[in-house]
């Protein structure tokens, strides 16, 4: 800061670097936060899958094993809901049909991971706990 301020050579001009490094760590404490929120989230959902692969009924009738079905929803966290999670979480504010765009693509990169890891995904979904 001082350095810049030698090359300034005005208070006017100082004040206003402070003020735009002053904007930028706002910046950066909002992005650090909204990391922060993104790995909490990331973290509930994969309980929340991991919970999921514990139901025994779900496993006997999608005919894998609890480890196969952790690989799958792994695969589905990081390949499909991770690099799309910022418009997840805005999905509220978005329109009907944004939505429905959205939720198509997370569906279709679900069953691809799913078919990826030798699960049908149409099996899946009738085996879900919610589809029965």
């Amino acid at each position: 800061m001082k350095l810049l301020g030698l090359f300034a050579g005005t208070a006017l001009m100082a004040m206003s670097v402070t003020a735009q490094a002053e904007d930028k760590a706002a910046e950066g404490a909002k992005a650090q936060q909204a990391a922060g929120m993104e790995a909490m989230m990331m973290q509930m959902m994969k309980q929340q899958m991991a919970k999921a692969c514990e139901d025994k009924e779900m496993l006997s009738c999608m005919e894998v094993t609890q480890a196969e079905c952790n690989e799958m929803m792994d695969g589905v966290l990081n390949q499909c809901m991770a690099p799309n999670f910022s418009q997840l979480m805005a999905a509220q504010g978005m329109s009907q049909e944004e939505r429905d765009a959205l939720n198509a693509e997370m569906e279709n990169c679900a069953n691809g991971v799913s078919e990826k890891h030798g699960i049908d995904p149409e099996k899946a979904k009738s085996c879900s706990p919610n589809q029965q």
